[in-house]
């Protein structure tokens, strides 16, 4: 369980790295950024299933989906980069079949408000982050820094280290999105009380 905490964090961690790094110009950091989403929410999905949290399951689901869709929209080699997901899923439907579905019903699956709340604002934003319209995904930004404070909370009482440690650099790095996404916009605004 440690093991897929861990890499769940070590690859959310590392695509907000990337995503925090694109510009209005600059989509290049995004794609990277959702290929590590794509491994990130692979090992959290296993990991929130075998914890019975379902509204992040149905979270982390839709975060994959939006990963997928993120690197086939932002990809330059659509054929290639489908082939290796298209292979990558087939293997985990064999992982997950033989091994979670046997023991599905040892596992207590709950729901929480405020797990619901904070996986709402969290999907809701991932749909934002593949606009090509920055302002757009400025608003992504700010979805993800409101649920990841209620995230920060959420591992912390839950003794979930690794993913509370992610969320604490989640709020960082959607503050520098929305900073480099709007720079022109921000510059702009101050710029305005200079003079």
């Amino acid at each position: 369980m440690i093991i897929l905490e861990a890499t769940g964090a070590i690859f959310s961690i590392t695509g907000a790295y990337l995503m925090s790094l694109s510009s209005k110009e600059n989509t290049r950091p995004l794609y990277f950024g959702f290929i590590s989403f794509f491994i990130s929410n692979l090992a959290l999905l296993t990991f929130f299933v075998l914890n019975g949290k379902i509204p992040v399951i149905i979270q982390m689901i839709l975060f994959f989906i939006t990963a997928i869709l993120g690197i086939y929209k932002l990809t330059k080699n659509r054929s290639r980069d489908v082939f290796i997901i298209s292979g990558i899923l087939s293997i985990y439907s064999l992982i997950l079949v033989f091994t979670i579905l046997p023991n599905i019903e040892n596992i207590d699956f709950n729901i929480l408000p405020v797990d619901f709340v904070a996986s709402f604002i969290a999907i809701f934003g991932s749909f934002l982050l593949s606009s090509h319209n920055h302002i757009i995904r400025s608003y992504a930004f700010i979805c993800f820094f409101l649920a990841d404070i209620i995230f920060v909370y959420i591992g912390y009482s839950n003794a979930y280290f690794f993913f509370m440690i992610q969320s604490v650099f989640f709020i960082y790095t959607s503050a520098k999105g929305y900073h480099n996404t709007m720079r022109n916009e921000i510059d702009a605004f101050l710029n305005q009380y200079k003079e």
